[in-house]
């Protein structure tokens, strides 16, 4: 009996130990065997990496310019204006067919944009009421009627030295380096300098400019224009926008172009129209604000060594269409860009998002400056 239960024990013992033993080799194998990608979990095996997984576009979420303070009634109820730099005599001293006010055109829509986000009456014109000073009218009529835009715009055309009507220096449209010295002159005479901060930012970003917006700034854009010429990107020109919304899941930025109407003629699929208007229609008709063309673009990276992101498809000339970047060679110099330019051969280029404006109100929130560092 004894014997028996020896044997018995053995045999356990045994089982036991082959048992710790089968099981020690198998993670052995498996501990050597965990770089090979039989061992991988699913989603990282070479059969399921090699059939693409269909990753739904995001809703787009926007955050425009009129929900980071409110929706004013007096006066800009389609969000940022987005006044047309094609009217009045914003041309070319020597060549009436080239515009180029889009500079004082853009400031005009954020001055506008701002003076309405602080009114507080909700009575719209013609009746004239005025609650807030950043903005006043050059006659007698409201300071938001659309007969105070051709004023507006020629003051800071002045101040800003478009076509260098103020210095006597020529050159077309306005200079990069004018806009915050103008934009300064112009709340110094309005007695709000001490309430408004003023920055130029080179080469902001995408999450730079979605975050300003949110913060209730005000932002114009410089889009240097470039073209790859196969040896070398050459910059060509330049213009100004100002920002109407940014959409952060997928990376769009809409503006209000001074020159055109993307969204409105149906060359952009994503975008903001205003209050309901025929299109095509006059140039003058936007100087109603409740009219609008938001056009959204998505960002995206920079295509050149040393360049800023660009807002993609906004150099693409579409087949049939007006090259609208040939009324932008030579115009809206800046200086930082000049070294690079060359000559336009058409057929389209990239913008790029070289320079950014921007207006933030101190009463409200922190310098521009001071936010940027906490990016």
């Amino acid at each position: 009996m004894l014997t028996t239960r020896s044997n018995c024990w053995k045999r356990n013992n045994l089982w036991r130990a082959g048992t710790v033993l089968i099981v020690a080799l198998i993670l052995v194998a498996a501990w050597a065997a965990r770089g090979n990608p039989a061992w991988a979990t699913p989603s990282q095996s070479p059969l399921r990496q090699s059939i693409p997984t269909r990753v739904p576009t995001p809703i787009p979420s926007w955050i425009w310019s009129s929900t980071a303070v409110g929706n004013p009634t007096d006066y800009a109820p389609s969000g940022m204006p987005d006044l047309d730099q094609q009217q009045n005599d914003w041309c070319a001293v020597d060549d009436p067919s080239k515009w180029t006010h889009g500079g004082p055109v853009a400031v005009a829509d954020v001055v506008w944009w701002l003076d309405s986000s602080l009114e507080t009456s909700t009575i719209p014109p013609p009746a004239v009421t005025n609650t807030s000073f950043l903005l006043s009218p050059y006659g007698n009529w409201d300071d938001h009627d659309a007969r105070n835009v051709v004023p507006l715009v020629n003051d800071l055309a002045a101040r800003l030295d478009t076509n260098g009507a103020q210095s006597g220096q020529p050159h077309l449209g306005t200079h990069i380096s004018a806009v915050v010295p103008a934009l300064q002159d112009y709340l110094m005479q309005q007695g709000l300098l001490g309430k408004y901060h003023v920055d130029l930012v080179r080469s902001p970003s995408f999450e730079q400019l979605a975050n300003w917006i949110r913060y209730g700034d005000s932002v114009i854009l410089y889009l240097g224009l470039w073209q790859d010429q196969g040896t070398q990107w050459i910059y060509f020109g330049g213009h100004y926008a100002a920002v109407a919304g940014a959409e952060p899941a997928n990376q769009l930025l809409a503006i209000c172009d001074p020159l055109r109407d993307a969204y409105e003629a149906h060359l952009m699929v994503q975008g903001r129209k205003g209050v309901a208007h025929e299109y095509p229609h006059a140039s003058d008709v936007h100087n109603d604000v409740r009219y609008a063309s938001q056009d959204a673009y998505a960002v995206g990276p920079p295509l050149r060594v040393g360049g800023a992101q660009v807002l993609t498809e906004y150099g693409f000339v579409p087949e049939g269409q007006p090259d609208h970047l040939a009324p932008f060679v030579g115009q809206n110099p800046a200086a930082g860009l000049e070294p690079l330019r060359g000559e336009y051969s058409g057929g389209g280029g990239e913008a790029e998002l070289n320079y950014a404006i921007v207006v933030s109100r101190y009463s409200l929130y922190l310098p521009v400056i001071l936010r940027m560092a906490t990016w």
